[in-house]
């Protein structure tokens, strides 16, 4: 028995129609090769590409200063008497004192290491003045961890002014 072209056309008619009652859904035109479907394959491969990127990239972007912030003594631990001997880094328009005394840029990194190499505390203080380059500021504090500096603390004008000192030789 052979079909006739009018016989397939139906044939296909019928197969469209219980597909549809069905709830299947499937191109009409399946011979011409569109889709009625959206391909989302290319969108999750895009998706986990990106996902990766930013996984990756989060951890290296992070930057910043390791900060340890003062702690209260403990309740049971006496209090201690004399403050211990504290050494001031400043930094002024044309002028670099440790304690009070002039040292030029060169010369730092040794100072700081005669005075800190005998010290358990290796803290020190800094303070600048406005005037002063920020450059040279973090120049002056490299030197300091290359000289022994564990801590560096920063002293600002607010905080002298708090305790009762003078901020650029004025009272």
């Amino acid at each position: 028995m052979t079909e006739q072209p009018g016989d397939k056309h139906a044939l296909h008619h019928k197969e469209m129609e219980k597909k549809r009652r069905l709830g299947r859904s499937e191109d009409a035109h399946a011979a011409s090769g569109a889709m009625s479907d959206i391909n989302i394959t290319p969108l999750i491969d895009v998706m986990l590409v990106l996902l990766i990127i930013f996984m990756v990239v989060t951890p290296l972007a992070q930057r910043g200063l390791d900060i340890s912030l003062p702690q209260p003594p403990p309740p049971n631990q006496p209090e201690q008497k004399s403050p211990p001997n504290q050494v001031v880094l400043a930094l002024e328009e044309g002028a670099i004192t440790v304690n009070k005394n002039p040292v030029t840029l060169e010369d730092l990194e040794s100072r700081l290491r005669d005075i800190f190499q005998a010290r358990s505390d290796k803290t020190i203080f800094v303070r600048a003045t406005g005037a002063v380059p920020y450059g040279k500021v973090v120049q002056a504090m490299d030197l300091a961890k290359g000289a022994g500096v564990e801590r560096i603390g920063i002293i600002s004008d607010k905080m002298i002014e708090e305790a009762g000192g003078t901020v650029g030789g004025q009272p």
